[in-house]
């Protein structure tokens, strides 16, 4: 830039020749260009640039065409906002420093939002009067764009952490100050209003039980603590004495960004349903014990009966056999329960994922993607409507567009949907959910789907069958054919 200055036609040019130039700007411009930090001069009431080398990149493609230029012609797309300050500190000679602030600047022909840290500076002549400004500035928009990104990024892992089954809770400082609790967490603790208190605030009872001293031995030490079947008294219902409560819990210490332990994560599993089956199944073992017991005191007692022994006996086993297959048999169904709901949670059959409100595609699980031969990649970051489960479908796109805008304005969609995927026509219950934070703001949609293209055919054979058969016929109503983009 001291060459572009240097070789610049100055002769016409307001300012005039260097050589001529106030002592004042030009031991400015000799600071402005040795300088590493973006720095720019605006000189005289007209506030003609100069700048340096740092500071080259800020005007883009304007550079090198607006040296010299007044200010005003530099930056018209921001001299609304700029102008002023410009002029209030030309004006009174104080110095302004402006944090943060965003200015729409033109680039490639299209106005950009850009953040900005910058210093106005008057500069002073010999005679005490202002000639002009020393302006320096720092470019922060990745800056801004990046916390922008991770406050969403935030909003939308308290959404799923508030929508998860077991109860979570954060915890804050070395008080232990809730900050945020799940809808599970609430209902523990009988939906008592916990955000803001210390825990022995908002759950006195536990503070005797010793849970406290355990936040502070993991706040003090930085390791985790694992509870196994603990026994607690909580009040699960307001007004009501404390009720007796076996959980799993987790207390994990988390850190910021030195390193240092400034919270506690709490996770917990209300196991005491399962304290009170295992409890049920232990006495039932002991009282078959001594049942056991008892029976072979009377073998012993009535050895020279041998007859009636055996009759005893085979009475014995039987009892015993039907008190076994009575405690296998719970055991099983007990195995059944545990195999349906872990089976739940693995299904293949439902659809689910995560959208933001303007419609781009966040997250999905693998049952979608199976249905499409796509990954997580291919997906991401595309405006959900315009993704392989929709564009090969004519209609499908709109329908799913106008119902993505009607969850992202509060309102829950339901809809049937056939939609042509890799893996053939499928028949589709859609649900468009909006999720909204502890504000109560909306800060996106999980869009759910269940394939019911089996349960349709089914229901046409039979109808089939019954138009074939009539003596036959079942009181059955087929299910009409869902229309393809519809909303409801």
């Amino acid at each position: 830039m001291g060459e572009r200055i240097r070789a610049f036609d100055w002769h016409s040019h307001p300012l005039g020749l260097p050589a001529q130039w106030p002592p004042a700007l030009r031991m400015a411009i000799s600071l402005c260009l040795h300088s590493s930090f973006p720095t720019a001069i605006y000189w005289g009431p007209d506030f003609h640039l100069l700048y340096n080398d740092a500071w080259a990149p800020i005007p883009a493609e304007k550079h090198p065409q607006v040296l010299g230029k007044p200010a005003r012609e530099a930056w018209p797309d921001i001299w609304d906002i700029v102008g002023p300050q410009f002029q209030q500190v030309f004006d009174t000679g104080d110095g302004m420093a402006v944090y943060e602030q965003m200015l729409p600047m033109v680039r490639g022909g299209l106005p950009r939002e850009t953040w900005w840290n910058y210093s106005l500076t008057a500069i002073r002549q010999a005679d005490h009067s202002i000639g002009g400004i020393f302006n320096q500035g720092n470019d922060i928009t990745d800056v801004v764009h990046a916390r922008r990104e991770r406050q969403l990024e935030i909003d939308r892992w308290r959404e799923l952490f508030r929508q998860a089954p077991a109860p979570v809770a954060l915890l804050r400082g070395p008080k232990h100050v809730f900050e945020f609790i799940n809808d599970a967490y609430r209902q523990l603790v009988g939906g008592r209003d916990l955000v803001g208190k210390p825990v022995a605030e908002a759950l006195p009872e536990i503070i005797a039980q010793g849970f406290v001293d355990l936040l502070d031995g993991v706040y003090r030490s930085g390791e985790a603590y694992l509870g196994s079947s603990a026994a607690v008294k909580l009040q699960r219902r307001p007004g009501q004495p404390a009720e007796d409560c076996v959980v799993d819990f987790v207390y994990q210490p988390v850190r910021n960004g030195g390193g240092e332990v400034d919270g506690i994560f709490v996770l917990v599993t209300d196991v005491t349903d399962r304290a009170r089956a295992e409890a049920a199944l232990r006495l039932s073992n002991w009282q078959l014990g001594e049942e056991r017991a008892r029976l072979a005191s009377l073998i012993e007692a009535e050895q020279r009966a041998q007859k009636a022994l055996r009759l005893f006996n085979e009475t014995l086993e039987a009892h015993v056999k039907k008190r076994t297959e009575q405690l296998s048999e719970a055991l099983r169904r007990q195995q059944v329960a545990a195999d349906r709901l872990r089976a739940t949670f693995e299904t293949q059959m439902i659809y689910q994922g995560f959208v933001e409100c303007d419609g781009t595609l966040r997250d999905t699980n693998g049952a979608s993607l199976a249905a499409i031969g796509a990954r997580l990649a291919d997906v991401v970051g595309r405006p959900f409507w315009d993704t392989p489960w929709f564009t090969g479908t004519p209609g499908a796109p709109q329908a799913i567009r106008q119902a993505v805008e009607a969850a992202a304005g509060g309102l829950p969609v339901q809809m049937p949907l056939t939609l042509e995927l890799p893996v053939g026509r499928r028949q589709l219950h859609v649900s468009l959910r909006p999720a909204a934070n502890e504000r109560g703001e909306i800060v996106g949609i999980v869009p759910e789907a269940i394939d019911v293209t089996e349960w349709t055919a089914a229901a046409q054979s039979i109808l089939l069958a019954d138009v074939r058969a009539p003596s036959a016929r079942l009181p059955i109503a087929a299910a009409a054919p869902s229309r393809a983009a519809e909303v409801p």
